[in-house]
């Protein structure tokens, strides 16, 4: 069932010369993993930002967008600035939590066991009782991805999930989203970190410029030589140091690849 549909979308900022997003189709299906690469400007967080009806500029109002978004069910964005999405309305964390689905107006048992579940799965319940304002970027990071999951979205959407994680943190949020998606989520999230992809996402999308340059999944993607142009976003650690050694096709993406092609 798709859970996403974008259908020919442009978007354009407020006193913009040129698009930010041009004739985006998109498709993402519930329970699937879609992650958007591509250098600085090239779209993805905004292509984010439309998806969850949350255009810059006063939204749809304030920019100019052509085309159709529809969503079947609730989405939730993270930013990659947790600091921004702090509600300001909490002294702890698990207060912090539990302003989203307090404001979907949901029962105080329904509250509680949401936001248990949710510090839990992000592995932060120690830090229930701590002011948000205290927090590292990595924590606070970890306790805003907790207060979105707490709203039990059906579309949820990162940009750079892991920006402000150390590697088991990271790890821990790349593992978190595959389970999400196994139990129904669709998942969209907007990432550098391409060494992760091959092993967590299902379809990669190529923005530039606003446009799709490609698209497929993560191999067909990943392993093609064009990532390697200048302000592309590259591809894995383990496919550069192939293609830097200059051996032939397939190229590697992971360890696990690498360690098969040379037996």
């Amino acid at each position: 069932m798709s859970a996403v549909v974008l259908d020919r979308v442009t978007f354009r900022y407020p006193a913009s010369a040129t698009a930010a997003l041009v004739d985006i189709s998109l498709v993402v299906n519930s329970g699937e993993i879609v992650a958007l690469i591509g250098a600085t400007g090239s779209g993805a967080s905004t292509l984010l930002l439309v998806t969850a009806g949350l255009a810059p500029g006063g939204g749809v109002v304030g920019g100019e967008l052509t085309g159709e978004v529809r969503r079947d069910g609730r989405a939730a964005l993270l930013l990659p600035t947790p600091w921004t999405q702090v509600s300001g309305m909490a002294f702890t964390v698990w207060d912090e939590v539990a302003f989203g689905p307090a404001n979907l107006g949901w029962p105080r048992e329904r509250i509680s066991e949401s936001v248990d579940r949710s510090l839990t799965r992000v592995d932060v319940v120690h830090l229930r009782d701590r002011d948000p304002g205290t927090l590292s970027g990595g924590e606070l990071q970890r306790v805003i991805l907790a207060g979105v999951l707490a709203m039990e979205p059906a579309i949820l959407l990162l940009d750079e999930p892991t920006a402000e994680l150390d590697p088991a943190g990271a790890a821990l949020v790349w593992r978190l989203i595959r389970e999400l998606a196994q139990e129904g989520m669709a998942v969209v999230v907007a990432t550098s970190d391409i060494d992760a992809l091959p092993e967590s996402v299902d379809r990669v999308v190529w923005l530039e410029r606003g446009r799709v340059r490609t698209s497929g999944t993560t191999r067909q993607v990943l392993a093609g030589e064009d990532l390697w142009e200048p302000d592309a976003p590259g591809s894995t650690s383990i496919a550069g140091v192939w293609r830097r050694a200059g051996l032939p096709g397939p190229v590697p993406l992971t360890v696990p690849d690498l360690v098969s092609r040379a037996r």
